[in-house]
Order: structure tokens, then sequence, then C-alpha cells
């Protein structure tokens, strides 16, 4: 198990209503996650919301799109947990370093990696990889 190196609470800057902005690599992304045709098409034109709360051990985060809503929960304390994405099971662990909430695991064969911080500009960075496709997405506070 990874053991956190929470540290300095600034991961909690997270917490609060966040509205998308802007994304690079979307569409490519959600391709190699074997995300619908549908999906793939819409998403990138959607502006869609999080809201994210700390609990415990834990991170809660409800997307919100115009066509969907998702609720997950990351475990931050190294334990392995398991999300649904696509109708495939997202097996991964988390971490906190440094404010940056790190999240990585295998949905099927893919090795999928997010990452989540606030710039200085008070903005929330989601850095998702998927082997090798990168997509950032930049969430405005609301």
């Amino acid at each position: 198990a990874v053991v956190s190196t929470q540290s300095t609470g600034d991961h909690l800057k997270l917490a609060g209503e966040w509205q998308s902005l802007s994304h690079t690599n979307l569409e490519p992304l959600l391709q190699k996650l074997s995300a619908p045709f549908l999906i793939r098409k819409v998403a990138p034109r959607a502006r869609p919301s999080q809201k994210i709360r700390f609990e415990g051990n834990a991170m809660n985060i409800i997307t919100e799109t115009g066509f969907m809503t998702k609720e997950s929960t990351v475990v931050l304390d190294g334990t392995e947990f398991q999300d649904e994405m696509f109708q495939q099971v997202f097996i991964a662990t988390a971490k906190i370093e440094n404010g940056v909430i790190h999240v990585s695991g295998k949905l099927g064969n893919v090795n999928l990696t997010m990452s989540r911080e606030v710039n200085t500009e008070g903005q929330m960075v989601l850095i998702t990889k998927a082997d090798d496709v990168e997509c950032v997405r930049v969430f405005n506070p609301t």
C-alpha cells in the first residue's frame, strides 16, 4: 500500500464547486479509455461541473454534465479502491503529495493516472493520463 505523505493540508483547497474552463486532448483520452462514441463526441463540448468534499480519509467528487451525473469516492490513505468508468472497473490507489492528490491504477488494460491540484491562480487543474495520452482540464471556482 502507498503511504500518504499528507503534511500541509493544501489539498483541502480542492473542496468546493468547480466549473470547466478548458481542456486539451479530451477526445483522444476518451477514445483510449474506450468511452462510447456518443460520449466522445459530446464531452468536448460539455462544460462539466465538479463538487468536491472531504470526509475522513476520502474525497467525494460529484461530476455533472448536461447528459450525466457521476459520484466517485477516492480513498486518500493508500488503500485500494474501485470505481466504474464506461462500464469498466477502475482499480486504484491515491496519495497526497505537496497539496496534489495523485490517483493511479488500471482501467482494463490501460494504466490510468490523475492528479488534481489548485494552481496559483486559484483554478483546479486535473491532469489525466491513460498510457501515453495526456489530457489537461482546468476548472474555475464557482
